[in-house]
């Protein structure tokens, strides 16, 4: 049996859409990782906004959700990832300092200050009570 066309806009059509179709299957990023990848970026650009004295909201909408949340007696500490690496499972206190920004913030809710060596000196001056 012979399949006859009688509108050429509709063959045109019909190849569009078993190209478009074809390139949306085939297509796209060959790094499973290159989603993650762009959200450190994204982290990275956001982070270079921050200053000391900020408010949670503040940071919340430059940086977006943490991500993830230390609370102390003295304030909290939100972490953003900002070195791309591999972050599936538990974290292990290494991989926190080396692929996560820290950004501290006291019982005001204000950025004292942000990076390793401030969120370790935090620690010692006002101690890792935890709740």
């Amino acid at each position: 049996m012979k399949v006859k066309f009688y509108n050429p806009r509709i063959l045109l059509s019909l190849v569009c859409l078993a190209s478009l179709a074809f390139a949306a299957c085939s297509g796209g990023s060959a790094n499973p990782f290159a989603g993650k990848d762009r959200e450190v970026d994204e982290n990275i650009e956001n982070l270079m906004g921050l200053a000391v004295g900020m408010t949670k909201n503040q940071v919340y909408e430059l940086c977006g959700v943490a991500n993830y949340i230390e609370g102390y007696d003295w304030g909290s500490v939100w972490f953003y990832q900002y070195r791309k690496g591999n972050t599936d499972g538990p974290l292990a206190k290494k991989e926190i300092q080396q692929l996560y920004m820290p950004v501290v913030y006291d019982n005001t809710d204000r950025v004292t200050g942000y990076g390793q060596k401030f969120y370790e000196q935090t620690l010692s001056d006002l101690g890792t009570g935890q709740f």
